[in-house]
């Protein structure tokens, strides 16, 4: 079948949506689309069909007409009259979210304008009668509008990924939009104690959580965990343990707890455990466990005091833990991870001598809190590469 090349003044999305969401039709490119009749004239069959796409490509193009007469600033200005969802305020109230975790995101220019229009196209008659292209409408009519190219491919692609294994946007002000637009909506969810339980998930929380996690792995976008409140940032993070095929869940748990600021940085300090060879975790690994445990055990005082290090194998703790912390947070700050490990693997063997030498429970009470306290600093310091105690070994 063929339609009026006039309807081609429309958005493609909005006739190819028209022909498969609608009609299940195929389309051919240009004003040509193919369908399958069981039976009937084929002609008159084909007329009849042509006849209705024209009329569904008619409602559209009116629709069309009169947002592009109206224009996208003018939609924007609406979306203090529809809500977003019960609770959540309008969608200008997300509007205003948006342009500030953008801005926090470190967004551009274009990234900033894009937040500012990238809901317009909920006002828009269009959008109504064609729900799932919303983004791509608004795109449409930014560019119809003369916004640079950059404004509205980043409008096009807030809601990429849309699925676990979906395109992410090929844009910079697409991925910052993504994320903001990803962040917002896990935000505001939870915290008006909308979760997802069991395989419920009427709002797509877990499809965002995963895409905000690609955006910081694959799409190599920083997204500070300060912009995920603490429940938000626990749900996003345990998506790792699916998400990171090649890494064991275990060292995913350990990187969680580890003080790395950004989202991508968990990723990547997971994988550089998991591929630590024996030789070179085992010296942390223990050094960890073993401080954890005895530091733990008994009352231990609230802060290290010098004067209190008699004997040379706990001195020479103090001296690499003084030497090492600002080298471990120097180098997890800079995401240079295997330069983070071979700084705590330096504690293995001091550690190792400190066992070896000294007795931590001295009878002297103040030696022996001093002592308690000087195993929780090397616990607290290799703390920062993330809770090893989660590791088997």
């Amino acid at each position: 079948g063929s339609f009026d090349e006039r309807f081609l003044s429309l958005p493609a999305a909005v006739i190819e949506t028209a022909m498969q969401s609608h009609q299940r039709y195929f389309p051919l490119g240009g004003n040509r689309f193919a369908f399958v009749a069981n039976g009937g004239d084929p002609d008159v069959v084909r007329r009849g069909n042509e006849n209705v796409l024209e009329g569904r490509l008619d409602d559209a193009s009116f629709t069309f007409e009169r947002d592009v007469k109206a224009g996208i600033d003018a939609l924007a200005g609406r979306l203090g009259s529809i809500v977003y969802f019960a609770e959540a305020g309008t969608f200008a109230d997300k509007t205003k979210r948006l342009v500030g975790l953008v801005d926090r995101l470190g967004g551009g220019e274009a990234s900033l304008e894009a937040a500012r229009l990238a809901k317009a196209d909920q006002a828009a008659e269009l959008v109504r009668e064609f729900p799932d292209l919303e983004g791509e409408i608004g795109a449409e009519y930014a560019r119809l509008a003369g916004y640079p190219d950059a404004v509205s491919a980043a409008i096009a692609e807030q809601y990429l990924p849309d699925s676990a294994g979906g395109p992410l946007p090929g844009t910079e002000p697409g991925r910052v939009l993504a994320a903001a637009d990803k962040i917002d909506a896990l935000t505001v969810s939870f915290s008006l104690g909308h979760k997802p339980t069991g395989s419920r998930d009427p709002f797509g929380l877990r499809r965002a959580a995963i895409g905000l996690d690609r955006l910081a792995t694959e799409g190599g976008l920083t997204i500070p965990r300060e912009l995920l409140p603490g429940e938000v940032s626990e749900f996003v993070e345990e998506r790792f343990e699916g998400l990171l095929r090649d890494v064991p869940v275990e060292f995913v748990r350990a990187a969680r707890a580890a003080s790395v600021p950004d989202l991508g940085s968990v990723a990547r300090l997971a994988q550089a455990l998991a591929a630590l060879p024996d030789e070179r975790l085992e010296p942390i690994h223990t050094a960890y466990i073993r401080a954890s445990r005895l530091g733990e055990k008994e009352k231990a005082a609230a802060k290290l005091d010098p004067s209190l290090l008699t004997e040379p194998a706990e001195k020479e703790v103090a001296d690499a833990l003084a030497a090492m912390e600002p080298e471990i947070a120097d180098a997890l700050e800079r995401s240079d991870f295997e330069a983070a490990v071979e700084a705590g693997a330096r504690l293995g063997p001091v550690l190792h001598t400190f066992f070896e030498d000294v007795l931590v429970m001295a009878e002297d009470p103040k030696v022996r809190e001093n002592r308690l306290r000087l195993l929780l600093d090397v616990r607290d310091t290799l703390r920062a590469l993330g809770d090893l105690a989660q590791i088997p070994r």
